[in-house]
């Protein structure tokens, strides 16, 4: 009787196994809110409308808004995807970046890297920052010192 009943697990086991390798495991979710909480205050917050993870802990999702108290960071985009590995978010159409002291930023792609404190595009730009407009191709963006660099085209207008 012990026989046959390990026989029957390690059957029931190879076949779990068998779809675990298989199938591979998503997570699709609508009107997904997350929010990460560092000793009672809140530092980063994400609403995203249509929301998809991989396995890989990769996520792509549409109609998302970003927010990064800490940073002074919020973030608008019609779609966007977080590479986990390199940890990068890639936030395209209609990107619009807010921050706290420094400026807007509008543009159609933007690149973040979280760790690094860094935003950068190769898009066109439009940067708005108290009393300027000023347009151009590329934008490296350093949060720290809240520096923006437009890299290439730069045409400035100011108010006087």
């Amino acid at each position: 009787m012990g026989k046959f009943i390990k026989l029957l697990f390690s059957i029931i086991i190879f076949i779990f196994q068998f779809f675990y390798y298989a199938f591979s495991f998503q997570i699709v979710s609508h009107e997904f809110e997350y929010a990460l909480y560092k000793k009672n205050q809140l530092i980063w917050s994400f609403k995203i409308k249509n929301f998809f993870q991989k396995e890989t802990g990769d996520f792509e999702g549409k109609n998302i808004y970003l927010i990064n108290k800490e940073k002074g960071l919020e973030i608008w985009a019609n779609k966007g995807f977080y590479q986990k590995e390199e940890n990068k978010f890639i936030l395209q159409e209609n990107v619009h970046l807010v921050t706290s002291s420094y400026g807007e930023v509008y543009t159609q792609k933007l690149i973040f890297y979280p760790k690094k404190n860094l935003i950068f595009t190769d898009e066109e730009v439009i940067l708005i920052k108290k009393g300027l407009i000023i347009r151009g191709k590329g934008l490296i963006y350093e949060i720290e010192t809240g520096n923006f660099k437009v890299e290439r085209k730069a045409k400035v207008k100011w108010k006087i």
